[in-house]
């Protein structure tokens, strides 16, 4: 496998490894592995090891691989100012994680390998999240007055424009396509389908983006809907649940970044200080919830992986320093620990956005929360392991229908 060094356009600072690391495969596809190059303290360069294509198109180019690091590091990481990531609650339970989990969970069939990024789940491991799902909408239901709703997969392109999310998270987007719809199209396709040597380049040169894409999170189906309306007196809330996708690229693993996913989510809207106190009021809900569950793990101040993007900086700093996004983190095999939920106010963004108003007419303020389900539930058997009759019975009566 060829191996590169590149160096950085300027040292970065150690903190910043993992702002750099979570995005080098977005890099270019040719990177199949790298390591991150320290010396006294501080990132000086990137080793990439590439695939063995020397003399085709897909050969890896040492110097456009620098160019494109470069560009990323510049715009994304080196100008970014350094915070703390705050921990702002932690379990009272201790981190007893078990290894091997996720093998155990496919010599089980528990867990099924369908794709890249795609998982099918056995009885035991859908009925868990299933359990777990359920607590969580009755703390919406029950505790917040959420209103339930069950959107549609897809959700128009447009909708991910005006929210800010094609050009805050370009690396993320799956987009939906359909074949052009003309008799000559679906001829050409049928006829050159036997002789392409890549269905997915011959599906390519037939098709055109439909105008939808695969949601990335649920929130944004909630703000479409309310769209150009006008709130009552007392306060809104949304709760739902369905899939969600990502390109996680080859940071995929286990049940951590799944590409296809699901997610609980809960959306506040109306004035500021009321869904400040929501967000917060549904974090504690949450807390409350892991430590019933008897989970070790912590929240913290976070940020989003904002992406190529000259505003990177400022919008990193801004989410820490007013401390806009928590996210729950739980400890997984391998030593990792896996964001289980994403706490967050986006204060008038939306509702200036999407036209959503109050009753005196100014722009709603919305918080969400969402709760991938695979991650909670990965988390859950990591620290409990795979067999329900050595569960502590407090957790399993919590599950139980």
């Amino acid at each position: 496998m060829p191996t590169h060094r590149i160096p950085l356009p300027a040292p970065l600072p150690a903190a910043r490894t993992e702002e750099l690391a979570k995005r080098i495969y977005y890099v270019s596809p040719a990177i199949e592995d790298f390591t991150l190059i320290d010396e006294a303290g501080q990132i000086t360069a990137v080793e990439v090891r590439t695939a063995d294509t020397a003399g085709t198109a897909d050969a890896a180019d040492p110097a456009e691989l620098a160019r494109k690091l470069g560009t990323l590091v510049t715009k994304d990481v080196l100008s970014q100012r350094l915070s703390e990531a705050g921990v702002v609650w932690t379990s009272p339970h201790p981190s007893l994680v078990r290894e091997g989990v996720f093998a155990a969970l496919e010599d089980a069939g528990e867990v099924v390998e369908m794709g890249e990024g795609l998982y099918a789940t056995g009885e035991l491991l859908t009925s868990t999240l299933a359990a777990l799902d359920r607590r969580l909408a009755a703390l919406a239901v029950d505790g917040f007055g959420a209103v339930r709703y069950r959107y549609p997969t897809l959700v128009p392109t447009s909708v991910l424009r005006k929210a800010g999310y094609l050009d805050a998270f370009p690396q993320f987007l799956m987009t939906a396509s359909h074949f052009r719809p003309d008799v000559d199209t679906y001829d050409a396709f049928v006829t050159g389908l036997a002789g392409a040597p890549d269905e997915a380049a011959h599906i390519d040169r037939h098709s055109e983006h439909l105008g939808y894409c695969l949601p990335p999170t649920m929130c944004f189906h909630t703000y479409h809907q309310w769209r150009g309306r006008q709130l009552g007196p007392e306060p809104t809330v949304v709760t739902s649940r369905g899939k969600s996708f990502r390109y996680e690229s080859r940071y995929r693993h286990a049940m951590e970044r799944l590409w296809d996913f699901t997610i609980r989510e809960i959306v506040f809207l109306g004035d500021r200080d009321t869904v400040a106190e929501q967000r917060r009021g549904f974090l504690a809900a949450t807390c409350g919830l892991v430590e019933e569950l008897g989970l070790a793990g912590r929240v913290e101040v976070a940020n989003d992986p904002f992406f190529c993007n000259d505003l990177t900086p400022e919008r990193v700093l801004a989410q820490r320093m007013m401390e806009l996004k928590y996210e729950l983190r739980l400890p997984v095999e391998g030593g990792r620990t896996v964001a289980a939920g994403s706490f967050n106010i986006h204060g008038a963004t939306f509702g200036t956005a999407f036209g959503i108003t109050l009753p005196g007419g100014e722009p709603a303020h919305t918080a969400c929360v969402g709760i991938g389900l695979e991650r909670l539930g990965y988390a859950f058997f990591c620290q409990h392991g795979t067999d329900p009759d050595r569960w502590p019975a407090t957790v399993r009566s919590l599950l139980t229908p």
